[in-house]
């Protein structure tokens, strides 16, 4: 009887374990939360005369924000207090990025260069991006590339949101 109850009690203690942690709240990142509040939508932009069509949703359930614009789809997600952006660029490679927060105003979001992969020594990549957020209907997203050179250029264009 005692191996029964010993027994008993080490199968139901786990049980107990889980079903009062099942109801624990996920640590919400609030950059990322803010950023996918003032994202999400559908937006047009021009780019050297043509006019493009950007998305943002949220996938993953709601834990990771994809973008598809023009040549390439990137990937918004926290990392603890932070953000990480993946970017599938037209050239096949995927530089990835850290953003700490928003500035200060909270009007933009800058993110830094962390590594890459897939990417060809001697050939240019994306090395930065800063979004700034205009008002809730505009966005600009200024983008930065490093020559292989070293040289710095940039890039940018306005993003308006659809209406609904």
């Amino acid at each position: 009887m005692k191996n029964h109850k010993l027994l008993m009690r080490t199968l139901f203690a786990p049980v107990v374990f889980l079903a009062t942690n099942a109801g624990v709240a996920e640590e919400v990142n609030p950059v990322f939360e803010n950023l996918k509040n003032r994202l999400i939508g559908s937006w047009s932009f021009v780019e050297a005369n043509r006019p493009y069509e950007a998305t943002f949703e949220a996938v993953s359930h709601g834990r990771a924000l994809l973008e598809r614009n023009s040549g390439f789809v990137a990937v918004y997600h926290p990392d603890g207090d932070s953000l990480l952006m993946t970017l599938y660029t037209r050239d096949g490679n995927q530089p990835r990025f850290r953003a700490r927060g928003f500035e200060e105003n909270s009007r933009s979001i800058r993110f830094i260069f962390q590594d890459i992969t897939n990417w060809k020594s001697g050939t240019e990549h994306i090395n930065e991006l800063e979004i700034v957020f205009k008002d809730q209907d505009h966005v600009m997203e200024k983008w930065e590339t490093l020559q292989p050179d070293g040289a710095k250029a940039g890039f940018e264009f306005e993003l308006t949101r659809k209406k609904r």
